[in-house]
């Protein structure tokens, strides 16, 4: 019997795992024909909740046709749609706690900087423009905050309150694809590249250390080459929240190869922090003791 050599699919393509369920399963491919392998013979790459990883053998049965995939073509909001986000900042909760916790003129040249909007989903809330570092409009992702903390409204789930702009537009076939917040700044600024996960952090830390131009992943699988890439060849340092410094570093490791110069800091990491804290929970602590 003839015996065949496979290899993993390289592309961004995933399946259902046939052991936990998740879209994150990455099928073998038959070097010779490629067609993919049947359906059980592949790697989940969820290695800490699943770890799911089968070898096909001589007799695997070859039931999918390999298509390469087409690339997708990011879609774009208008600009006149952001600019009509630029105003009420008297009921954006999140602007509102800046206000009351710095200097209102500094507040403004920061909101202005980064093109926070405001809008009037869940009774009034935030939206932080994706505005990539050629000037066109990804998105804006819609928050809800709380006016006195300063912390992200939940609803009866637990679950963050968060919606898209293209999604509350009813836009058809919007195909998103995210940036960092915070790209845009990119081309007329060439201080160091601070990365942290909180657009609200980067709001913040642009406040208190001006000296760096401050982005934001929106999350901790956001520290990717994909959101990176703008940033080759620029000086980066990245904050993870506490409990993503692994993560982060494995990530900045995986990239040296290819040009880029991060450096992932350990400050929240090495002190007696809560999981999940970021720099603005770090300083909010530090100034009360």
């Amino acid at each position: 019997m003839k015996e065949y050599k496979y290899h993993l699919d390289k592309t961004s393509k995933k399946f259902n795992c046939p052991h936990c369920g998740k879209k994150r399963f990455v099928k073998y491919i038959e070097t010779e024909t490629g067609h993919y392998a049947d359906n059980q013979y592949g790697r989940c790459d969820r290695e800490t909740n699943c770890g799911y990883s089968k070898y096909p053998n001589n007799n695997s049965i070859f039931n999918h046709k390999y298509i390469k995939p087409e690339a997708v073509v990011p879609s774009y909001i208008e600009k006149e749609i952001l600019q009509k986000t630029l105003k009420k900042y008297e009921i954006n909760p999140l602007i509102y706690y800046l206000y009351n916790h710095y200097d209102k003129d500094e507040v403004n040249v920061t909101i202005d900087k980064y093109q926070v909007g405001t809008s009037n989903q869940f009774n009034n809330s935030t939206v932080f423009w994706q505005m990539d570092n050629t000037g066109n409009i990804r998105s804006g992702k819609i928050m809800a905050y709380d006016t006195t903390t300063g912390k992200r409204l939940k609803n009866k789930d637990g679950k963050p309150l968060i919606n898209w702009v293209h999604s509350v537009l009813k836009i058809p076939k919007y195909n998103l694809k995210q940036c960092l917040f915070g790209l845009h700044l990119l081309n007329d600024n060439l201080k160091q590249v601070a990365i942290v996960e909180s657009e609200k952090t980067a709001l913040i830390m642009s406040i208190e250390f001006p000296n760096y131009t401050w982005m934001s992943t929106g999350s901790l699988k956001g520290f990717k080459h994909e959101y990176l890439a703008p940033l080759k060849g620029k000086t980066i340092i990245a904050f993870p929240d506490k409990g993503g410094y692994n993560e982060w570093r494995n990530t900045a490791d995986s990239l040296k190869n290819k040009g880029f110069y991060i450096e992932v800091s350990q400050f929240l990491e090495n002190k007696e922090y809560e999981n999940g804290w970021d720099l603005v929970d770090a300083l909010n602590f530090e100034s009360k003791k």
